[in-house]
């Protein structure tokens, strides 16, 4: 039976499959607003890094609030309403706050700030412990129906695991914050059981300006997964905005994204399964080469062509070469990706030129082009190439300058057709795909100059490709422009602007205008 909330473009109903969630109200066209609201309960990530709790920028943990002894940016933190749950509990049970912890940890502060602040609020008397009730009756407490014996297996499991960390984190905050002395905190099992299990399942990932935190909504958090989202999430004035990235028909599931969409498909699922006991069928989990991108593809030892999964869906499967129909068991089809894995964090921990371009060298033996741990390699190498001699006159730039240039063209190009091949919007991949775009201007705007002074194009083409780098540099500016002023994001904006200033007299001063 469907719920129909207000005359929004949707309605709240409840499938088997994914539990509680939105669907289209009638036909949505790209860019229309579905839904705007502020959160119920915000805070960080589980495995976040020092940050204020004040306005989640990043800091050293040097300032201490002065109540309650969390690491805050400064005093004008202090007073800011999403830090006072966790301040007036930590004052009242009286405890330093230590982040010696491994985050990620069931005891690590940063694992129990969100859990905490949930109980705070739902203890809370009048209208906002009503708005609680209300909104997170509503929310999804179950999930992962299973159909085949091997997913009713890991289901089994994964509630074993699930009931043991939500065991770990109850007891954590208990001991920690000596909850059973908090006036108007319910410390019981069952209170702590069912908001962790709320936070599980409903918790939406949201890019504020300074960090990616993740929030409780009345009715994004209904939002399902699809690592296909027609939806692209917007954050400003305190307030989630979900836009429709693509047409969206009356009765259409209104989806997000709660993985990462530049993970390969076995990757993806297993996070779903583990973080919010999702299985995903989408059409591009469904589809052994990724919407053509052969995302996750190997090599074929034998005959060097792709080998792909012969059904996604099933963790069992053989992979099969597309060639001469090699099988490939999945263990060894797992392990050379988990070995490829450990290379390239170990590799972008400290990356160079000659290290990315040798491992690149080795694994393209093994895996297609496109993978996505050498898609990682392919973005920090585009932004390592012609970087030591960038800011010299190209007069005096050497032929290595330029061999890198044609090389961060190409990775440019490469990087950029999967991007829009995954993520059509944009939605998803803004921050790499707008640093790519900034970085490919740089090779249209050095290449065309240095073409022109050595007359091998006329004057005609080189406009071409100085309208062409400046319109690569707009695309930066557009993905950014709502960006923070004091974010790495919101100062390459202003360098964008900054350049094609730059670019627009350089045209002028030569005759191109």
């Amino acid at each position: 039976m469907a719920l129909v909330f207000g005359c929004g473009p949707f309605t709240v109903t409840k499938r088997k499959d994914v539990g509680r969630l939105l669907v289209a109200s009638r036909d949505l066209e790209v860019g229309e607003m579905i839904l705007s609201e502020a959160p119920l309960v915000i805070g960080p990530r589980q495995d976040s890094e020092p940050l204020c709790l004040g306005c989640y920028r990043r800091t050293s943990g040097d300032y201490r609030c002065s109540q309650c002894s969390w690491p805050l940016c400064g005093r004008q933190c202090e007073a800011s309403p999403d830090h006072q749950p966790e301040c007036r509990v930590t004052r009242a049970a009286g405890i330093t706050i230590s982040l010696q912890q491994v985050p990620g940890s069931p005891s690590h502060p940063y694992e129990l700030v969100m859990p905490l602040r949930c109980l705070v609020v739902a203890g809370q008397g009048g209208a906002e412990a009503q708005r609680w009730r209300t909104c997170t009756a509503r929310l999804n407490t179950t999930r992962l129906h299973s159909s085949t014996t091997q997913q009713q297996q890991q289901q089994l499991q994964l509630e074993q695991e699930h009931i043991q960390q939500l065991q770990q984190v109850a007891t954590a905050l208990r001991d920690t914050f000596r909850l059973h002395s908090c006036p108007g905190v319910d410390s019981s099992d069952a209170s702590i059981v069912t908001i962790l299990s709320l936070l599980q399942l409903n918790q939406v990932p949201t890019k504020m300006p300074y960090a990616e935190v993740m929030a409780l909504y009345p009715m994004a958090s209904l939002v399902s997964h699809s690592c296909m989202p027609n939806t692209k999430p917007q954050w400003k004035d305190g307030k989630l905005t979900l836009l429709a990235s693509d047409p969206i028909a009356k009765g259409d599931p209104i989806t997000g994204l709660y993985t990462d969409i530049l993970w390969g498909t076995r990757a993806r699922r297993d996070h779903l399964r583990h973080t919010r006991h999702v299985n995903c069928s989408c059409r591009r989990c469904s589809d052994p080469t990724e919407l053509d991108t052969n995302f996750s593809a190997l090599v074929c030892r034998r005959c060097r062509k792709n080998v792909l999964p012969s059904n996604p869906l099933d963790d069992t499967a053989p992979w099969v070469c597309c060639g001469c129909g090699l099988q490939v068991s999945v263990e060894e089809a797992l392990a050379l990706s988990l070995a490829l894995g450990a290379a390239v964090e170990e590799a972008l921990g400290n990356p160079t030129i000659t290290s990315l371009e040798a491992l690149q060298g080795e694994w393209l033996k093994k895996v297609h082009p496109n993978h996505y741990h050498l898609h990682a390699v392919k973005h920090s190498l585009l932004q390592l190439y012609a970087r030591t001699q960038e800011k010299a006159d190209n007069g005096d730039k050497d032929d290595t300058h330029w061999q890198e240039i044609a090389k961060k063209e190409a990775a440019c190009k490469e990087f950029l057709t999967v991007c829009s091949r995954l993520d059509p919007s944009t939605a998803h991949t803004a921050h790499c795909v707008g640093l790519t775009f900034y970085e490919y201007h740089k090779t249209i705007l050095q290449s065309a100059q240095r073409h022109f002074a050595l007359n091998r194009i006329s004057r005609q083409q080189l406009k071409k490709r100085m309208l062409l780098s400046k319109a690569l540099l707009k695309k930066t500016m557009d993905i950014f422009r709502d960006e923070a002023p004091d974010t790495p994001e919101g100062q390459l904006c202003h360098t964008c602007e900054e350049e094609v200033i730059r670019i627009g007299k350089w045209m002028l001063a030569v005759g191109l205008v």
